[in-house]
């Protein structure tokens, strides 16, 4: 029996292939009408999309040299003076972002929704300027909204402080990122493990680094705690009072308090980062790419571009990038000392 093809379709409904074929994708720029009139055609006519063309066609496109194509977005939900040094890499996602959108042949342009009058004004300036495709970048604040016509672009978001609209994302697996450190810990021979848990972290992680390392610690009498504000005393006072050999923590200033109080890391302690910086040279722990992650959102919105795929997806799908294990000076091997 004959396949039926995309010219076949556009020969029996009076179109041109190209419509046909965007229309098929559900491109937006079609009508609704006529997208559901070649729907309805094409199952009536039995069409369906051979897979083997499409491969050979994305094949073809990947070979190409690789020249300007368009501008991408990648949106700020904050003023660009808003102090955002106290989130561990963040810097790291737009310049992955940037970096893979060149090699896409995108350049991508970044927009502060704080220095707009509202999401309206930062809408019309992504449609004069031809924007299709979006990524909105992690939220200074949590449970933030952004109330764009979404219909209009193709959009992922990178972690969980986007509240609303609930859009595909890309993010670290944070629970197997924590999970991961303590099996790693544990091989190392540490077994009473304290995790110091700023507060702050573990909801931009949509809770998965406390329950994680609850999971997996239950059996080594282990414990979390969760901290507002860092204060150096308050976390050697913890440290002392349940005799810890390892400290599972952000890093770089609880390292210091140890250090500071005398305590020999890592030969009277063991003390490993959940969420290191990549440039992080002294403590071992882990790595969560977000260089990476930045790249991977615009493969994903880039995709979807192609695809023309636009506006909420009914079932939102989530990206997670795996993290790195970073061995450094602050652990030993306690079966080898």
């Amino acid at each position: 029996m004959k396949r039926i093809t995309q010219k076949d379709l556009a020969r029996a409904l009076g179109l041109d292939v190209s419509t046909v074929s965007k229309a098929l994708k559900g491109d937006q720029a079609i009508a609704e009408a006529t997208r559901e009139r070649v729907a309805s055609k094409a199952r009536e006519l039995g069409f369906s999309p051979d897979p083997m063309l499409t491969a050979l066609a994305s094949y073809r496109n990947r070979q190409r040299p690789e020249s300007y194509r368009a501008t991408l977005g990648w949106i700020y939900n904050h003023s660009r003076g808003e102090d955002m040094s106290g989130f561990a890499g963040y810097e790291a996602y737009y310049a992955g972002a940037t970096a893979r959108a060149k090699d896409l042949g995108y350049r991508l342009e970044p927009f502060w929704m704080g220095d707009l009058k509202d999401a309206a004004s930062l809408e019309r300036i992504l449609q004069a300027r031809g924007i299709q495709g979006v990524v909105v970048a992690p939220q200074a604040e949590m449970e933030k909204t952004l109330p764009l016509d979404w219909s209009k672009f193709s959009a992922a978001a990178i972690g969980y402080t986007l509240a609303e609209p609930g859009i595909d994302r890309v993010t670290n697996d944070h629970f197997a990122t924590m999970t991961g450190l303590l099996e790693r810990l544990t091989e190392y021979g540490y077994r009473r493990i304290g995790c110091y848990l700023w507060q702050t972290d573990n909801e931009r992680m949509a809770r998965r680094a406390r329950s994680a390392f609850e999971a997996v610690s239950r059996d080594l009498g282990s414990r979390v705690h969760l901290y507002r504000d860092f204060k150096p005393r308050q976390f050697l006072d913890w440290v002392q009072r349940y005799d810890f050999d390892a400290v599972v923590c952000r890093g770089a200033a609880q390292l210091e308090a140890l250090v500071d109080a005398g305590y020999r890391v890592p030969d009277q302690m063991g003390l490993a980062g959940y969420a290191l910086d990549e440039n992080e040279q002294r403590i071992s722990g882990m790595q969560h790419n977000n260089r990476r992650i930045g790249a991977a959102a615009i493969e994903w919105v880039s995709g979807k571009i192609q695809r023309s795929q636009f506006g909420r997806s009914e079932f939102p799908q989530r990206l997670l990038i795996t993290s790195q294990w970073l061995d450094r000076q602050t652990l030993q091997n306690l079966g080898e000392s």
